[in-house]
């Protein structure tokens, strides 16, 4: 067995890989915005578990399939024109399962005028964590358990949210496509594998 001998010089900080401050304080904060977004994602997971949990693309498109619905483009048109809530983490398309019928797979009643309301102020993001946060306008049940029995109220809590984000925005609020959150232009939107 031969040992390999290095000299001081060779070990000497001097000789390290070094990065800027400046690319440290980007790696710093790049890190501290998948810190964010990991938490953000747990929180939408524990959110949408009473309301039939978050599936990958594949596997929505998985249970199509097993309903009879071969043809994915349905599902594929319906996430490039944002007519279903669905994040990107970690290079994956996740969608919340509340938003179909069990049976068939089509789209709940009453979704599709809500999310008209919410995608003109909100990114993907802030749209799915707001079906689960508790709502005033809904007694504080949360949108996402509140769509299958009451789909007008749900509706008139999202044009509540959208007036509201609106002006917030005109008072000097963030405009939208300016946060780092924003997915809505995501590379992976209209990228849908098959299971």
């Amino acid at each position: 067995m031969q040992i390999a001998v290095k000299s001081r010089s060779e070990l000497s900080p001097n000789n390290w890989v070094t990065i800027s401050e400046p690319e440290a304080q980007s790696y710093a904060s790049q890190m501290e915005l998948e810190r964010v977004r990991n938490n953000q994602f747990v929180d939408l997971l524990n959110g949408f578990r009473c309301s039939g949990g978050l599936a990958r693309a594949p596997e929505v498109a998985a249970r199509f399939k097993h309903r009879g619905v071969n043809d994915y483009s349905l599902l594929a048109a319906w996430l490039v024109k944002r007519e279903v809530i669905s994040i990107e983490w970690q290079s994956k398309i996740w969608m919340p399962l509340f938003q179909f019928h069990p049976t068939g797979m089509a789209l709940r009643s009453g979704l599709s005028t809500v999310l008209a309301e919410l995608v003109v102020v909100h990114n993907d993001w802030e749209v799915a964590a707001w079906f689960i946060q508790p709502n005033p306008w809904l007694a504080n049940a949360t949108p996402a358990d509140s769509l299958v029995t009451c789909a007008a109220q749900v509706l008139d809590a999202a044009r509540a949210e959208r007036f509201s984000a609106q002006s917030s925005r005109r008072r000097g609020g963030q405009k939208q496509g300016t946060g780092c959150c924003d997915t809505q232009h995501s590379p992976h939107r209209s990228q849908l594998v098959a299971a």
